[in-house]
């Protein structure tokens, strides 16, 4: 049995690591392999021998436009002298002409004299690449030192850094030079025949000086290729933290047997990032299978005890109260009836908890409306004792107060809403306040504060009047005053509302009673207004909210209330 089980885990180690990273590496070092060869070596080498073609083919196509040129020009002894004829000085215009337009790329050709003097060409004036004109340096100087051939030669275009391609021979009669014929390339010709999209070049001489770039700039330093690159062969260089993948091939310009390097450079640090970030996803994705595997071994090894383990921790969970875990019932398995069992007594459970919730909740929903319905009488008695008092001094007063208790009633016995904004509770708040003015006249005084950010709150109904019946109630001052205030505010997730009085402040014996009735729950006949709102507060919102008293040094009585700050209705 142990050799059995044995076998198992090394068969499950093969299945679930072995295989899978041995799959994994192989795809990913072909993958990083093939894109290497594809996108970097494969395409830098294409595009170098293409420049390296591209260049080959310039130098030798200009070469020998120049020898065929330089061929017709030399029949005469001085040049001069064809220039009157203008049969043989139109043939050579078209001829020349068409030489350097059948490229269209701009190249200029000039022909001059002994002295220096634009005997035909694109333009009247000789180019600033030979200016001043001095026949013993320079490439006029070189074609002398080569009969019989062209010289090949970058010039510097004044202080632009563009270098121009000159291919050039003198024109000799009888052995002796009697001027001078040369085609001008421009540089931007030249950049542009070897600009590509995913490499940089840079063609420079045997002494490494840059002549032509194209995106290489980096390269690059006071027209020098510099170390690494010029002496990087084929391979990957470093410089200020990138790197560059370099191979260089070099070019014979023709028969006078100078020799040009084209550099071709790969920016390739994003693409070693991105071999990075693969070869860190890949140990990323070995790690993460690890612990799968040691999990999945676990699970092959325990298998059998899988089902008991599941059970204690199902029963662990119900000695904390949590039902909510169903189990797995595995068919075929010896325990699978105590798993239905199990199952079948936790969703009676909840089900029971859920009748009993149900009936809480209807029986706190029955007593906050009880507590409602006492408002009615409570209040009803009180107004009615004060129109009493009216009708005999004042009767349009106790007609407005009629009218003002009638609003009131009907506010107080809806049922349906048991939520209202606190702007409706202050709108017959205000007609209440409105009864008691006729009772008290200029005697009560009255104010109120509502935060703006309050406004759109819902509260219970018939919050305000009760407490600010007690403050009128015990906030009579020794000179026969009565001097109210309510504030709401928006505190946090909170609202907090104060009614207090500057009157001469409730009796010990009062205070402590009512202190007492709050905190215990003594619901008497004396105070039912003030426990009610307290009650009602902590039926609908919690213990953590409610009504508390305070009896401030100066004098009076607070009522401070905590509710949440709710924006939406709730019946």
């Amino acid at each position: 049995m142990q050799h059995t089980f044995q076998e198992e885990v090394r068969r499950a180690l093969t299945k679930y690591a072995l295989v899978p990273v041995l799959i994994l590496a192989v795809l990913g070092s072909l993958l990083m392999l093939f894109s290497w060869e594809h996108y970097v070596t494969g395409t830098n080498h294409e595009k170098r021998a293409v420049v390296a073609e591209v260049m080959q083919g310039i130098f030798a196509d200009y070469w020998q436009r120049t020898e065929l040129a330089v061929e017709t020009l030399q029949t005469a002894e001085d040049l001069n002298a064809w220039q009157q004829d203008p049969k043989r000085r139109a043939e050579i215009y078209s001829y020349l002409y068409h030489e350097v337009n059948i490229a269209h790329d701009g190249t200029q050709f000039y022909l001059l004299d002994n002295e220096g003097q634009v005997l035909l060409g694109s333009n009247e004036l000789l180019p600033e690449t030979l200016a001043p004109f001095h026949h013993e340096w320079g490439i006029l100087h070189r074609m002398e030192q080569s009969p019989g051939q062209p010289v090949i030669e970058f010039v510097t275009r004044g202080d632009t850094g563009i270098h121009d391609l000159l291919v050039g021979q003198a024109v000799r009669h009888q052995g002796k030079t009697v001027g001078w014929f040369f085609f001008l390339i421009p540089g931007e010709y030249l950049q542009r025949n070897i600009t590509s999209d995913r490499l940089d070049f840079i063609v420079a001489d045997s002494f490494d000086n840059a002549q032509i770039t194209a995106g290489g700039s980096y390269a690059v330093h006071m027209n020098k290729v510099t170390e690494p690159f010029c002496s990087a062969g084929n391979g990957l260089v470093q410089v200020k933290g990138r790197e560059y993948y370099v191979t260089s091939e070099k070019v014979l310009s023709r028969g006078d047997g100078k020799w040009y390097t084209v550099y071709a450079v790969s920016p390739v640090t994003d693409l070693l990032m991105r071999y990075l970030l693969g070869a860190a996803i890949l140990l990323g994705i070995v790690l993460i299978m690890v612990p799968i595997i040691l999990v999945s071994v676990r699970r092959e090894s325990r298998a059998r005890s899988k089902t008991v383990d599941d059970l204690v921790a199902a029963f662990a969970e119900v000695k904390k109260g949590r039902l909510g875990q169903q189990l797995e019932v595995h068919a075929g398995s010896d325990l699978a009836i105590i798993e239905e069992e199990y199952n079948r007594m936790t969703e009676s459970l909840q089900e029971l908890m859920r009748q009993k919730e149900a009936e809480t909740r209807a029986s706190v929903i029955s007593e906050v409306r009880q507590l409602e319905s006492q408002f009615n009488p409570h209040f009803l008695f009180n107004t009615l004792e004060n129109i009493k008092f009216m009708v005999k001094l004042d009767a349009d007063a106790a007609m407005k107060m009629i009218q003002a208790l009638s609003a009131l009633l009907r506010y107080s016995i809806n049922s349906e809403v048991r939520r209202v904004l606190i702007a409706k509770d202050l709108e017959y708040l205000h007609s209440y306040m409105q009864i008691q003015k006729y009772r008290f006249g200029e005697r009560l005084h009255y104010t109120e504060y509502v935060d703006e950010r309050s406004h759109g709150c819902h509260i219970p109904k018939l919050l305000f009047q009760p407490v600010l019946e007690n403050a009128i109630k015990y906030g009579e001052a020794a000179d026969g005053t009565i001097d109210v205030r309510l504030s709401v505010n928006a505190i946090g997730d909170d609202l907090m509302v104060v009614i207090e009085d500057k009157g001469q402040g409730m009796t010990t014996e009062v205070f402590t009673h009512l202190q007492r009735l709050l905190r215990e729950g003594e619901n008497t006949s004396i105070h039912k207004g003030i426990y009610n709102v307290h009650r009602r507060i902590q039926l609908m919102f919690g213990m953590a909210y409610g009504l508390k008293l305070l009896q401030p040094a100066g004098g009076g009585t607070r009522v401070e209330m905590r509710l949440p700050r709710q924006e939406e209705e709730i019946c």
